[in-house]
């Protein structure tokens, strides 16, 4: 069904599964990951797996795998990115993507520094590596220019056009053949909802975002700075969608250098459905750095050692951060913007270009024994005792630095607070989340909370968190007749066709479009009759194949299912078909006439009872006995 190869799809698991354990735990996306056994790693990544299930789109029958839960991941203001979970097998299938992509794409662009989250090509599905990179670039680039500008675009992810997302990709050469390409657009658009989706810890969605959407806009930008008379020498610098560009120039010259430049910016980012971020974008004088930042860049270009910023920054300063934050709860004047001018004035390092929040990720993730101080203990049991809520503004690093205390009354305390709660909000859903990760899921009362507010959560975590996620992917109730294809009793003649059809049927589903899924479904029974039929040995064509042509007439499949005693009674079968082959025809998806049109009655819960009743009807034709004619 797609041109995925068995390298790819065995590379990608690969580089998931040897992550550490440590790393794929914090993350509820990742998390599934982390409690695989090495057999059940061995079985997803075998190559019998990989065209019995992968390749040909067998896994989208599994009735969980177009399951998309919205995900709660706070962004550094404290809003909430527009963000989806998948189940882990799609979470593999959507990093082969990126992977897919990467080992054959040219950049257009050759001057960009160009970084994204992880590093897809070598299989870094983590971003610090490639964020401390791009911020030593910053850094270094800082004391040879001038002069910078920095760009940032408005709701970069839910902007980005998933048509000229893939125009590109095969701009110089056929990397994704039309039907896969078909497919992957699909998918993407069934889970974000008709837009790019934001998945956590996507290496290969940020990859494709900012390495290939952005590509052609970097290279014009390199041309155009390249051309421009008025700078005398430049750098441009990126991270997803944050962009810098560093520049000399004279005095006199830097504010017609700086319209020119926005102008260009501004113009080519609508060209690709972009839009100028003004708040966030912002121009000035390039600064000195710390001669303890300078060696380490040093050491960092030329001795090409890794280069850890925040590990230069004074951790005793987390008291002070505390208390800023006691004395804003105190006098009850705190808010998303104090709260961030706060984190900026605490964690940002004197004459170095680095993000407050990762020193403060830094802290906490790595100096936890920091938190085990008496002294810092009893400032976060006073802050929380004033007021809780505080913990909204930063949920995930709050939430970790409380649990890093080890402290039994200040854990107890916050989660009083969230059980005392009668309406819950996405911030304190967000803190019960992470809670819940942190403490791997080991607590109950707090998992029957979160299912009053967000039971496909707790229905993801139930499925992939609390067990092997493989277990799922193979239960026959969720696949029904396609575990014949693992069991080996019917290959269903390798027909990766019905499986394509089935996927679009399930994507229209998912977008809400009842007559285009109601199309494709009637398509994929009747495919699926043939198969059936072929099954049981009832109907065959040439060397023993489905006979396809004689299962999109109503005679023949009414004929067909009088031949098999189904193991439940199933009544008025004649009378489904005849409903589901009227529909079809007068469906103007399918027919000129358009009929369904003028049947006022006719409303969408009846149409998905009769997709409901034709599979139940296929479910039990396979496993039904045949009755000798």
């Amino acid at each position: 069904m797609i041109n995925m190869k068995y390298d790819t799809w065995n590379n990608v698991c690969e580089g998931i599964f040897k992550q550490n354990k440590q790393s794929l735990n914090k993350y509820l996306q990742l998390y599934p990951f982390s409690i695989l056994t090495d057999d059940e790693k061995e079985v997803i990544r075998s190559e019998e797996f990989f065209y019995k299930f992968i390749n040909n789109g067998a896994l989208f029958k599994n009735k969980l795998v177009f399951d998309f839960p919205r995900h709660y991941i706070q962004k550094n203001n404290s809003s909430f990115r527009n963000s989806k979970l998948v189940s882990p097998i799609v979470y593999i299938y959507l990093e082969c993507i990126g992977y897919h992509v990467c080992k054959t794409y040219i950049k257009d662009s050759t001057l960009t520094r160009c970084y994204y989250a992880g590093n897809i090509h070598d299989l870094d599905f983590h971003y610090q590596k490639s964020y401390e990179h791009y911020y030593a670039d910053v850094n270094e680039c800082s004391q040879r220019y001038q002069y910078y500008y920095k760009f940032d675009i408005t709701n970069f992810f839910d902007s980005l056009d998933i048509n000229i997302l893939f125009d590109q990709i095969n701009r110089k050469s056929t990397i994704i053949d039309s039907r896969t390409a078909l497919i992957y657009k699909r998918l993407l658009q069934s889970i974000g909802s008709g837009k790019y989706p934001t998945i956590e810890k996507s290496c290969s969605l940020s990859f494709l975002a900012t390495y290939v959407y952005l590509d052609l806009f970097d290279s014009k930008l390199e041309a155009f700075l390249s051309d421009l008379h008025e700078i005398e020498d430049f750098q441009i610098i990126r991270y997803v969608d944050d962009l810098y560009i560093f520049f000399n120039t004279s005095d006199d010259l830097l504010n017609e250098v700086i319209s020119i430049i926005k102008n260009f910016v501004i113009h080519n980012y609508r060209e690709v459905n972009l839009n100028l971020n003004e708040q966030k974008s912002n121009y000035g004088f390039s600064n000195d750095i710390s001669e303890e930042l300078s060696v380490a860049l040093y050491d960092h270009y030329v001795n090409e050692q890794d280069i850890d910023i925040p590990s230069m920054f004074d951790e005793n300063s987390i008291k002070v951060f505390v208390d800023e934050l006691y004395e804003i709860a105190r006098v009850r004047l705190h808010n998303h913007d104090r709260y961030r001018e706060i984190k900026d004035e605490v964690f940002t390092i004197p004459d170095v270009q680095y993000s407050s929040d990762e020193v403060f990720r830094y802290l906490i993730y790595y100096r936890k024994g920091i938190f085990n101080d008496a002294e810092l203990i009893s400032k976060l049991k006073r802050l929380l005792r004033r007021d809780y809520k505080i913990i909204k503004y930063d949920t995930k690093n709050l939430i970790y630095m409380i649990l890093n205390t080890c402290d039994e009354e200040l854990i107890k305390h916050f989660l009083n607070e969230i059980f005392r709660n009668r309406s819950l909000d996405s911030f304190d859903i967000a803190m019960i989340i992470n809670y819940l990760i942190l403490r791997n899921f080991r607590h109950q009362d707090l998992l029957d909370k979160l299912t009053e507010y967000e039971p496909n959560i707790y229905k993801y975590i139930n499925l992939y968190c609390m067990g092997s996620f493989v277990k799922s992917l193979l239960d026959e109730d969720n696949n029904s007749y396609v575990n014949l294809i693992f069991e080996d009793d019917y290959d269903f003649n390798n027909d990766s066709k019905v499986w394509y059809i089935y996927f679009m049927y399930q994507h229209y589903k998912n977008s809400n479009d009842t007559l285009e899924a109601f199309s494709y479904y009637k398509s994929y029974f009747d495919r699926v009759t043939a198969h059936l039929m072929c099954f049981k040995g009832i109907e065959r064509a040439g060397k023993g194949k489905p006979n396809y042509r004689m299962y999109y007439k109503e005679g023949p499949i009414k004929k067909g299912f009088k031949r098999i005693e189904f193991n439940q009674e199933i009544t008025d079968i004649d009378d489904l078909i005849k409903k589901a082959h009227d529909l079809r025809n007068h469906n103007p998806i399918n027919h000129s006439s358009a009929e369904v049109m003028d049947d006022e009655t006719l409303n969408i819960e009846e149409i998905e009872t009769i997709i409901d009743e034709l599979e139940f009807l296929l479910e039990q034709g396979f496993l039904g006995e045949v009755v000798n004619e």
